[in-house]
């Protein structure tokens, strides 16, 4: 089952799709707004509710129209509900990575919270299910 989410002022979209091995692909398009990253999390959120506990956000269609602080915030809350046996994964480019994303990496393992950036595709797989 597909679900969506969409942002009308600014085109922005995210689909969710299960794929093998237990994955939540989230999949950002277009200009994303803090508010449409935070109503994805709340679909997020009744996905680790019914079990899954592997997330791979596909980013790499998409701009952020919010702050990093903002995005730190977004993997605490998601991350903490998932708790210590949920793995997050962000699917960029490598010219989309900042420091900022290191940042979020290392304060989000200060709290338990297992979140990667990475910009190959099979070697984030291979990460979420710990292959």
């Amino acid at each position: 089952m597909t679900q969506a989410a969409h942002d009308p002022e600014t085109d922005g979209r995210v689909v969710f799709e299960h794929e093998e091995n237990g994955i939540l692909r989230v999949r950002y398009t277009g200009d994303i707004t803090l508010d449409l990253a935070e109503k994805s999390g709340d679909i997020i959120l009744d996905h680790l509710k019914a079990g899954t506990r592997r997330i791979l956000y596909d980013v790499a269609g998409s701009t952020p129209v919010f702050s990093p602080v903002a995005l730190l915030d977004e993997v605490r809350r998601i991350g903490r509900a998932g708790g210590r046996e949920a793995r997050f994964c962000y699917l960029a480019p490598e010219n989309m990575f900042t420091r900022h994303f290191m940042l979020i990496e290392a304060a989000a393992f200060n709290e338990g919270i297992r979140v990667k950036f990475l910009s190959d595709e099979a070697a984030a797989k291979a990460w979420l299910t710990g292959d």
